[in-house]
């Protein structure tokens, strides 16, 4: 436990001369390691690969998934709504709430289930 403390200690020191007192020291440094200070200040090109890959190909599928769903869900929805909508005008001519035209419709329905039923028999 004594060495990490004193390890800490030291990086302290260091980062506070380097940082704080004399400043040029960490600018000479990076210019004369300008391969791997930018490599590390960079953090290993790490995000740039996974925004390259991961990312990148994650917002591709999302932009596929939404045209398809713009045009091909959106469109049978709307095709099913304008079926409905189209075939609701043959039904509004039937359906008059008179409960006589009604009766009428189902004996008319009674007879040609029963004149099929003894014709077919």
């Amino acid at each position: 436990m004594a060495f990490s403390v004193i390890i800490a200690i030291v990086g302290i020191s260091v980062a506070q001369k380097f940082y704080v007192t004399n400043p040029e020291i960490s600018e000479n440094l990076a210019q004369r390691w300008a391969g791997p200070h930018s490599l590390l200040s960079h953090k290993y090109y790490v995000d740039e690969l996974y925004n390259a890959t991961v990312i990148s190909g994650t917002m591709s599928s999302a932009r596929g998934l939404w045209t398809v769903d713009r045009t091909v869900v959106d469109g049978l929805v709307n095709l099913v709504g304008w079926i409905v909508q189209e075939s609701s005008l043959a039904f509004r001519r039937l359906q008059t709430g008179l409960v006589q035209n009604y009766a009428l419709l189902m004996l008319f329905g009674l007879f040609a289930f029963v004149s099929v039923y003894l014709f077919l028999r």
